[in-house]
């Protein structure tokens, strides 16, 4: 979006919470218009510095995946309504042509009703929503110029870049809110630019590691193995990871083609061995598939990252278990154990389980219970497990795939089957005990890793509080949740206060809500940056964590 807004003439810079300090003073001082993205889990962050930013004078923009609807159903706009009592507009969906046009409505070049996606307030509290702008095609990403890391502020911190290049995934596991978003058809980059992008990355630092961020890089397979092959081509020397499906590892050319460019590592969505969890997600695996995926993909000596889900509606704390086990017994190098989430814009959201979910707050503080929506808390219930048991199945999960035995074992060891695939790849004897030796070196590293962060996990005062409060009723709840509370920064407290005692006062406001089936088309190409003085406007793009 960075490298988009300075092609247009915009002056853009890019503010990282992970990376350096969000001070507003300085962002108000300094820029024309803030544009926040929030996930849903730091929302709450966002939309606190979006009021202080606000009310500082400055226009903000909120926008990012806690927006992603593309319905039009009064439930769709909950998540924005929310966000309107804090920022003036908000970003509905895909940005690529909405935040150019909305940079021209300010401007005075269009008027804001053709901003395509757009939400916002009018001066007499009126909100008004926009049709949703329908998703630009391949041919306009792929005209899309590259990331420009460039813009980033302290960019020389990040050790593991990302690198995107996808647009659309085929599959649609009902808890994901991307392909709701991103939808379900081939966006992706050509090749080319994908691996220019990669290029101009690596040129702008020092990276420990590459993570390619698609949601599934080998599901459109020819992509996949073209992007591979420039790589390649072009004699790019790093090891990256990836996320991918189970099926793709049948695909031995396209295995073949991805270690040769540098896959060393795959995050598999394999969420549960349980036949009913799966079909309940929408995947088309089974435990014998996804076992045999993870053998060969250590057969070409490429580790697994398993990513597993708590909490499937047919889940019990014996399939959670099972579970475990078979992760430990196949082989699965690290992992991740997380409750099943209620996304905004995720089939499961749509189907209602947004009613469902654990909320503890209530009135003034309400939006804070997106905090609780990272998978480490347990939000949903379902038949056979409440939520103090998918609490303490995602607990032990964690604890028994990454106990302090577990995780230091690989280091005392020389990891087999790397040693055999390096051998099968011509590489020398004492070369290939190498690469045995630092793969499962590199594994007990990460394992040890979650093994410490699972242990922080448990120690963290509100993580303590919220597994109390799951089984907690009556003033024992009402304690609790002022405890909970007492932990937060008391600016958010102050913030939601005041927001929530202007909603009160307004009272109901009048809603425009644009009709079933209604979109406004994507201005494309977005018009260059026209000013009638010297000065040059300057966004910046906020990302909190």
């Amino acid at each position: 979006m960075a490298a988009l807004l300075r092609q247009l003439g915009y002056e853009v810079e890019v503010i990282s919470g992970e990376l350096s300090p969000i001070v507003p003073e300085e962002i108000a001082r300094s820029f024309d218009l803030a544009c926040v993205s929030v996930l849903s889990n730091t929302a709450p962050h966002g939309y606190v510095l979006a009021r202080e930013l606000s009310k500082l004078g400055l226009p903000v923009a909120m926008g990012g995946y806690q927006f992603a609807h593309q319905g039009v159903e009064p439930h769709c706009f909950a998540t924005t309504e929310e966000a309107l009592g804090f920022a003036p507009y908000v970003v509905r969906g895909e940005g690529y042509a909405a935040l150019p046009a909305l940079l021209e409505a300010f401007a005075g070049q269009r008027p804001f009703d053709e901003v395509g996606g757009l939400s916002y307030r009018w001066d007499d509290g009126t909100i008004c929503h926009n049709p949703p702008a329908a998703l630009l095609g391949r041919d306009e990403i792929c005209g899309l110029p590259p990331a420009d890391w460039t813009a980033i502020r302290r960019v020389e911190a990040i050790r593991i870049a990302a690198v995107h290049g996808m647009h659309g995934c085929p599959r649609s596991c009902t808890w994901c809110a991307v392909w709701p978003r991103d939808g379900r058809r081939n966006r992706n980059n050509t090749a080319a630019a994908f691996v220019d992008e990669l290029e101009a990355v690596l040129a702008t630092g020092e990276y420990l590691h590459l993570f390619f961020s698609a949601d599934n890089f080998p599901v459109y397979t020819n992509w996949a193995l073209e992007v591979c092959q420039e790589m390649v081509a072009r004699g790019l020397q790093t090891t990256w990871t990836c996320q991918a499906e189970v099926g793709a590892a049948r695909n031995h050319e396209l295995l073949d083609a991805m270690y040769a460019a540098g896959c060393r590592r795959w995050c598999l969505g394999l969420e549960s061995i349980n036949p009913a969890s799966l079909k309940d997600s929408n995947k088309r695996q089974t435990a014998e598939t996804m076992e045999q995926c993870v053998r060969t993909l250590h057969d070409w000596g490429i580790q697994v990252h398993g990513m597993f889900i708590v909490g499937l509606p047919h889940d019990t704390p014996e399939t959670v278990r099972a579970t475990v086990d078979w992760a430990k017994r196949v082989g699965v190098d690290t992992c991740q154990f997380l409750c099943l989430a209620d996304l905004p814009g995720s089939l499961d959201y749509e189907a209602g389980v947004r009613e469902q979910s654990f909320r503890p707050f209530e009135g003034a503080y309400e939006p804070l219970n997106w905090l609780f929506l990272n998978g480490h808390y347990a939000r949903l219930a379902n038949d056979a497990m409440d939520l103090e048991r998918v609490q303490n199945s995602y607990r032990e999960s964690m604890g028994s795939f990454y106990s302090f035995h577990r995780s230091l074992g690989p280091i005392f060891s020389v990891n087999r089957a790397a040693m055999r695939a390096a051998r099968e790849r011509g590489q020398s004897w004492w070369r290939s005990v190498r690469e045995g030796w630092l793969y499962d070196t590199f594994v007990a590293a990460l394992r040890l890793r979650g093994w410490s962060g699972s242990l922080n996990w448990l120690r963290g005062p509100l993580n303590r509080l919220y597994m109390r409060r799951l089984t907690a009723d009556g003033p024992e709840a009402v304690a609790l949740d002022q405890q909970m509370l007492a932990t937060l920064p008391t600016k958010w407290l102050q913030t939601f206060e005041e927001v929530y005692a202007e909603r009160l006062k307004a009272g109901t406001p009048r809603i425009i809500r644009p009709a079933e089936g209604a979109f406004l088309p994507s201005p494309w190409p977005p018009r260059p940056l026209v000013l009638s003085t010297a000065e040059v406007a300057s966004p910046t793009m906020v990302e909190t964590r």
